[in-house]
């Protein structure tokens, strides 16, 4: 069987989606039958490192190099030839295309007012809509993005697929007193505990709010802990001057710390002694599962997505606000109880958020597309 992938995603710094298809291919390179060959598709050649991905895939780079939709159908469609299935992973398809297509829905996050300009609903929503309505298969991550594909979107529920993200195996806690105490000093300057958030600051995830619930705490001597938000302030959102008019200065550090690798970030994961994330709305989450596969106590706004991945294992926050978030870190952090149930929790859970499970089923669901007559 001969596969194509839309993989322009590896392109630049690999968060979320990125991520996704990284880690697709690691587990793919060793799970694909002998026989079946996969075509990968970027604007602009791997980055060092990446020497894996061209051993054992075919990697096509071709221009020219224009904005990722307009690439991917007037520079990418016309060579996708002798394909059995194209998957693209990234919400959207070669809408010439003609041969059996699979979609990776993530979220829908226009739902989500201020998440986006008043423009995306006018382009990128309708070329998603599209793009979900021509898959034989749409992959999803949650039944709440399930519902929200089928409702918005008009998609069969025939044609919807859960597949849970997840970890790797490489994502487990790291317990050398030495080695956490390096990396805290690395990251805060301080050997001290820290919460951490790491991702994208966008609206919806209330980094402001969190920072605000921190410094809450902090005034009122309540935990002792940092506080290290790790990730792209892509919105340019004002938090040094929010830092600054609270006080924290010496306490928060904000950080778009770039990888070599993903996996170096263990450290940083299990080196703090809380995650939070005070989110209004995610279609999934990889940062969370992370977190709890490196034994990391887990604090989040509830959504339906989040519940769904941590089944009981974290505390959820029913109406995300500065008391409510501030409330939910003091309960995890002051009570040694409690912080150690949710930290077995979230590490019993993660065990079933691998993924090796996640590519192979999203490889069963192209194999399925590929043969099958409807």
């Amino acid at each position: 069987m001969r596969y194509g992938v839309n993989v322009r995603r590896l392109e630049g710094q690999r968060l979320g989606i990125g991520r996704y298809i990284e880690y697709l291919l690691q587990a793919w390179k060793d799970t694909m039958a002998p026989d079946d060959s996969m075509e990968l598709y970027l604007r602009e050649p791997l980055r060092p490192g990446d020497e894996w991905i061209e051993e054992h895939f075919d990697t096509m780079v071709f221009g020219p190099r224009l904005t990722g939709v307009t690439w991917e159908n007037i520079s990418m469609a016309p060579r996708l030839k002798d394909l059995d299935v194209f998957f693209g992973p990234s919400y959207t398809l070669p809408l010439a295309y003609r041969g059996p297509c699979v979609v990776a829905t993530h979220s829908l996050t226009e739902l989500t007012p201020g998440a986006h300009p008043f423009w995306y609903k006018l382009t990128f929503s309708p070329l998603y809509r599209v793009s979900a309505l021509k898959a034989k298969k749409v992959i999803v991550p949650s039944a709440s993005t399930l519902e929200l594909v089928h409702s918005y979107y008009n998609v069969p529920l025939d044609r919807l697929e859960i597949v849970r993200e997840g970890a790797p195996d490489s994502f487990a806690p790291i317990t050398d007193p030495a080695v956490l105490s390096r990396t805290r000093i690395e990251y805060t300057g301080q050997d001290e505990p820290y919460i951490l958030f790491v991702g994208k600051f966008s609206e919806r995830r209330n980094i402001p709010m969190l920072i605000r619930a921190f410094a809450k705490l902090k005034k009122a001597g309540t935990i002792p802990h940092n506080l290290l938000l790790l990730g792209p302030n892509h919105l340019n959102l004002p938090l040094d001057a929010l830092i600054q008019e609270l006080g924290v200065e010496d306490s928060v550090t904000i950080t778009n710390r770039k990888f070599a690798r993903h996996e170096d970030i263990v450290p940083v994961y299990s080196a703090a002694s809380l995650y939070a994330f005070p989110s209004s709305f995610e279609g999934a989450s990889n940062t969370v599962v992370e977190a709890m596969s490196c034994g990391l106590p887990v604090v989040a706004g509830r959504c339906d997505a989040i519940a769904d991945i941590l089944e009981g294992s974290g505390t959820l926050i029913d109406s995300v606000s500065i008391d409510s978030v501030a409330e939910a870190i003091a309960d995890a952090l002051t009570s040694d109880a409690r912080r150690v149930e949710m930290r077995d929790r979230g590490l019993e859970r993660s065990l079933s958020l691998r993924w090796s499970r996640t590519a192979g089923q999203t490889l069963d669901i192209m194999q399925w597309a590929a043969s099958s007559p409807n």
